[in-house]
């Protein structure tokens, strides 16, 4: 459905108002729900979405604490992303669903097949396991992820232009209507009218040391997800390393996991290969 655009809606779920996008159809489609990472939004599914629209009825969510659904006082475990995934699809009536987590929505996904397996058709798990990838680059990606953030991104920006003019230097091969949509949905005006971004500074955790915590509950995760899961890793990604993959797929139950690789892709899938990413999604979920 290329150039149609998607609807903004909300619904309270789990506690929460939750934004999300939805791409429309009817309730013949079976629904596909696009869950984004750490720090991002459900515009970043703007591309990949029209390309699966004709057959699946899609929506992208907003993550608690990202993008125009509500921050948390409650914190950002993967085991309350799920339940929020889950009561989101329970208020609306979009299940059974298919689902596609890329990197931290990955990591929702596991309890979400582990706990909530039965609302969940086919569930995909976008390069990251329960684990940082071990190798040398892996952990200098991992340390790079970490100490991100503050320490290069000015904490706010006195207006739009501003907020352009160092995205614009930080990445001078986008052109500009990407830059401004980037602000859009990344920025909001604060009290003292000043761009700050959407996500809830208490989010960067989940970069460090509460991922390490969080992995032995999400290998248990692993162990009891019910529903057809495909593992997705990039070919040069440095967050999911094969033998993870791999392990992971031996560790879901009933011979119900299977993996594969996109092509000329690292971390960011759809990002990197929109083509690659999007067949292997139809063909899982038809499959």
């Amino acid at each position: 459905m290329k150039g149609f655009y998607p609807e903004d809606k909300w619904v309270e779920a789990n506690g929460l108002r939750m934004h999300y996008l939805d791409w429309g159809g009817d309730r013949t489609k079976k629904p596909l729900i696009l869950v984004h990472g750490i720090g991002g939004h459900a515009h970043m599914f703007e591309d990949l979405a029209p390309k699966l629209s004709d057959d699946w009825h899609v929506v992208a969510l907003d993550s608690r604490g990202c993008g125009d659904t509500d921050w948390s006082t409650h914190g950002y475990s993967v085991q309350s992303q799920a339940e929020d995934i889950a009561s989101f699809a329970l208020k609306t009536g979009l299940y059974p669903f298919g689902y596609y987590g890329h990197s931290q929505g990955s990591r929702a996904g596991m309890p979400l097949g582990a706990y909530h397996g039965d609302l969940v058709s086919h569930l995909i798990l976008g390069d990251y396991g329960p684990m940082p990838d071990p190798s040398p680059a892996g952990k200098e990606t991992a340390n790079q992820r970490m100490n991100k953030g503050a320490t290069e991104r000015p904490r706010g920006f006195f207006s739009p232009q501003m907020a352009f003019d160092w995205h614009n230097e930080q990445a001078p091969e986008s052109d500009d209507a990407a830059i401004w949509d980037l602000i859009r949905n990344t920025y909001r005006t604060n009290w003292d009218g000043i761009l700050v971004p959407k996500t809830d500074p208490e989010i960067r955790w989940l970069l460090g040391r509460t991922a390490l915590k969080e992995g032995p509950f999400l290998w248990e995760c692993v162990k009891k997800i019910s529903c057809k899961t495909l593992v997705m890793r990039g070919e040069t990604t440095n967050v999911l390393d094969i033998d993870q993959a791999e392990k992971m797929v031996s560790e879901i139950p009933s011979g119900n996991g299977s993996t594969i690789e996109i092509k000329g892709s690292g971390h960011g899938l759809h990002n990197d290969n929109l083509e690659g990413t999007a067949n292997a999604i139809r063909a899982f979920l038809m499959s």
